[in-house]
């Protein structure tokens, strides 16, 4: 087997394994709290998280790539919740909630617009009509699509850059 070929089947586990166990486990409360305020707690973390990959790679290339995306994933999460924001867009009407309401996940948020007083908007009574949902399902929703870009990253580079 090629090199290039080794990150195959068994790897898919392992690669979810060490995702786990370096942005969930090693990660202290402080860095989980303060990764998007400052650079340096984000730095700190992406180290940490990244080094958790030697057991997989020595490869510098992949190495750098999943330390680079995690950090600027992490220290600036309005990219994903940009993201986010714009992908639900895709409906008939090409409308969605302003950003401003959503702007806590990137998804229309009741929990938000209850902190800012806006449950009495235009939009909020809308949007409230036809989408309403648990307050707790777009913090959820925002975890699952931020880890998936983590791991789907961490894939190609693992994949492709060994």
């Amino acid at each position: 087997m090629t090199s290039g070929n080794v990150y195959g089947r068994v790897c898919l586990m392992e690669q979810l394994l060490v995702h786990i166990f370096g942005d969930f486990l090693i990660q202290s409360d402080y860095m989980a709290m303060n990764k998007s305020k400052r650079s340096w707690p984000c730095l700190i973390h992406v180290l940490l998280y990244t080094s958790c990959f030697l057991l997989l790679t020595t490869s510098w290339k992949a190495l750098l790539v999943i330390g680079i995306t995690h950090f600027i994933l992490d220290r600036w999460p309005i990219i994903l919740k940009r993201l986010i924001w714009w992908k639900n867009h895709l409906n008939p009407n090409f409308s969605f909630a302003p950003f401003r309401m959503c702007n806590m996940t990137g998804y229309f948020d009741n929990i938000q617009n209850e902190i800012e007083g806006n449950m009495h908007s235009q939009w909020n009574s809308k949007w409230m009509e036809h989408n309403a949902r648990f307050n707790y399902i777009t913090i959820w929703l925002y975890i699952i699509t931020d880890n998936f870009f983590h791991l789907f990253i961490n894939y190609m580079a693992l994949k492709y850059l060994c």
